[in-house]
């Protein structure tokens, strides 16, 4: 169990393009972006009502996806997953959240919190046998990534999340700030 702040992502829905690769494709409403993970330890009211009035002041952005990468790694990978780019946006809003929970003296467990790379994971790896080079390219040569590639997301809101194995549940929605 755990808790996160992050993006979910409804607009993907690409378990139809990806359901003949050896891997458990992640289910259409947990797609997300991590932001910051906290650990097991749920914020504050007051401290996620902080978080919500400084979100709320930031403008919505879009980012795009681009391509297709293993994580954590190309040699011992447990997800496929698709890059965000243009994160220097989230990078800021990343920022916002982790100074206000650090100076509401919140003990943040993530363990990637010096480098932050966006991403939206797609599938976990099923197989250690199979060549995970060959899974990245049998995507590829499937238009996954041609698919995904370019792909614009607005993001217009930032959620705390409960993780529960599989199951990610929605606490509370923080919308920025979206003139349309």
């Amino acid at each position: 169990m755990g808790y996160f702040y992050g993006i979910l992502i409804r607009e993907l829905d690409i378990t139809s393009l990806i359901k003949t690769l050896p891997v458990i494709p992640v289910e259409r409403e947990n797609l997300h972006m991590t932001i910051v993970y906290i650990g097991d330890q749920r914020p504050s009211q007051e401290i996620d009502d902080k978080i919500g009035i400084s979100v709320g002041s930031i403008p919505c952005f879009n980012v795009k996806l681009g391509q297709l990468i293993l994580l954590p790694n190309a040699l011992k990978p447990r997800v496929l997953a698709v890059e965000v780019i243009g994160n220097e946006r989230l990078s800021r809003l990343r920022n916002t959240i982790m100074n206000i929970l650090r100076d509401s003296s919140i003990s943040i467990n993530d363990k990637h919190s010096g480098e932050f790379k966006p991403h939206i994971s797609i599938a976990y790896i099923k197989s250690k046998k199979l060549n995970p080079e060959d899974i990245l390219e049998t995507a590829r040569e499937m238009g996954v990534e041609e698919e995904l590639r370019d792909k614009s997301l607005l993001i217009n809101s930032v959620s705390l999340i409960l993780a529960k194995e599989d199951n990610y549940r929605e606490l509370t929605r923080h919308e920025l700030q979206c003139r349309f």
